[in-house]
């Protein structure tokens, strides 16, 4: 997964931005992680979930969900979880699903996390 991290030095807000297939991670990481002693909670949980102390972990934020698995990280949207849609309109809606969902593999996940953690402090 690739990503850039930017800064507004005016309000000190964080930004991320990343691969149109990942954008649910860059809203739900300015969205809730903008704080030291909650990504220093989540890598520890990422490398409990690496070293098969916890099968999966799950972490409601106020709009996104975040699942670990040891293949792979999930954020989803809270809005996703209520939609019930047709078959036919799921095509119509990948795009805007890509912006509420977003999956990649739990070391690509771990590896944004640090380096967002890094830059914000």
């Amino acid at each position: 997964m690739e990503f850039e991290f930017r800064k507004d030095f005016i309000t000190g807000q964080a930004t991320v931005q990343t691969e149109m297939d990942h954008e649910a991670f860059a809203t739900w990481l300015e969205m809730e992680g903008q704080s030291n002693g909650w990504l220093t909670s989540l890598i520890s949980k990422i490398e409990a979930v690496q070293n098969r102390k916890l099968a999966e972990y799950k972490l409601a934020g106020s709009e996104f969900s975040l699942l670990l698995t040891n293949a792979e990280a999930q954020v989803v949207n809270h809005r996703l979880l209520e939609i019930e849609t047709d078959d036919d309109l799921d095509d119509d809606l990948s795009f805007y699903n890509a912006e509420i969902e977003a999956c990649c593999g739990l070391e690509d996940f771990k590896r944004l996390i640090e380096s967002w953690s890094e830059f914000i402090n």
